[in-house]
């Protein structure tokens, strides 16, 4: 039979009629049955009423007058949150009139050799001046381990002597053979501490070996080779691979006839990078102590420069108090010194015409002592 006929309920009802038929039994019509019909969803329509509500309370909590989109200001967002390891890598700002190459210099050691916390220091400025040299650049980085302190100075020291001609002095750096004839004497001294049974006094003695520190004095830096901007050719990049690939397996001997303390006073600016691992750089606090040094003397030159304000003050004040002095003295003599008009020339002459002069008064006094001899007897005188 087929299944077509089987599904519709028509059919259904004819087939089971026909054999009901052939039995002798009757089946009562039923009313075919109307197809079930799903009620509409009315969802759809009752999400229109909030939605129209939503948009009266918008339009009506709005403004009548809009402000244009042209003057409208975006919030600005919040500044993402930088990543600890992105931190680790960044590069300080570069101090005032620093020289060409320690931008460079600062990009290598954190890009290419991997140190972290990277800091400098400007000590160009202090008096006395630091025993690595006057007018000194510090840079002070984190290795992530012994092996990495060592390969990091081996191959910064490399790219100095290759980049800008240079010839640093790392002190603390262990060559590849030194090194190795270093693990050899530390493993046989070990061996018969075992074998005596005294391995204590071998674990806290210093072998040499892991310092935890180098200290590399690249010198001055006005030597140095600043190399051209030109782009390299695929024969010289091949060549500059080979020389890298000799650099690599090269290694790094310090200058033999060179030196690292007091006496090198030069005008020339220095760079010394300073390497730790964290343990060490924590132990060694480099960074406290040229803070304190610097703030002391900043102290010191605020210090110096209010006195030097207030001399200067002082020497103001009285610079004032003695031009004023002098125009005073000034404005007096000129009164004294101004000419006088005719009339009070003629005063002193006309006071002075009814005085006799000197001369004329002994002239008049002897005219009255003749005058007086004359007058006298001359008989009294022989009488007497």
């Amino acid at each position: 039979m087929n299944r077509s006929l089987v599904r519709c309920t028509g059919c259904r009802y004819s087939v089971l009629e026909a054999f009901t038929s052939l039995a002798a039994i009757s089946i009562p019509k039923q009313a075919p049955r109307q197809p079930i019909r799903r009620p509409q969803q009315s969802r759809a329509f009752s999400r229109l009423t909030p939605l129209r509500q939503s948009l009266e309370q918008l339009s009506s909590s709005q403004p009548p007058e809009s402000v244009p989109w042209y003057l409208q200001v975006e919030e600005p967002a919040p500044p993402a949150p930088v990543s600890p390891i992105l931190a680790l890598q960044e590069i300080p700002p570069l101090p005032l009139d620093s020289p060409i190459i320690l931008q460079p210099v600062l990009e290598h050691l954190s890009i290419q050799i991997g140190l972290d916390n990277l800091v400098l220091l400007d000590l160009r400025n202090m008096d006395p001046p630091p025993a690595l040299g006057a007018n000194l650049l510090m840079i002070i980085g984190t290795a992530r381990s012994v092996k990495h302190l060592n390969v990091s100075a081996d191959r910064f020291c490399r790219w100095v002597r290759k980049e800008y001609k240079l010839r640093p002095y790392a002190d603390g750096l262990l060559g590849r053979n030194e090194l190795k004839l270093k693990l050899r004497r530390k493993a046989r001294k070990m061996k018969l501490a075992q074998s005596v049974g005294n391995t204590v006094a071998m674990q806290g003695a210093d072998d040499g070996i892991t310092t935890g520190w180098v200290c590399v004095n690249m010198g001055p830096i006005d030597d140095a080779v600043l190399p051209e901007e030109v782009e390299i050719s695929a024969a010289a990049a091949e060549e500059a691979s080979e020389d890298v690939a000799e650099d690599e397996d090269e290694e790094y001997e310090n200058p033999a006839n060179d030196y690292v303390g007091f006496g090198s006073r030069t005008n020339s600016p220095r760079i010394v990078v300073q390497m730790f691992t964290e343990e060490k750089r924590v132990e060694m606090d480099l960074e406290g102590l040229w803070d304190v040094r610097n703030t002391r003397r900043a102290r010191r030159d605020q210090r110096a420069n209010a006195e030097a304000e207030s001399v200067i003050g002082r020497l103001r004040a009285q610079d004032a108090t003695q031009d004023s002095r002098d125009q005073g003295e000034a404005t007096g003599s000129d009164h004294q010194d101004k000419p006088k008009g005719p009339a009070q020339e003629q005063e002193p002459k006309d006071s002075d015409e009814g005085v006799p002069t000197k001369m004329e008064a002994e002239v008049d006094e002897a005219k009255e002592r003749e005058d007086m001899d004359e007058s006298r007897p001359l008989g009294g005188m022989g009488a007497s």
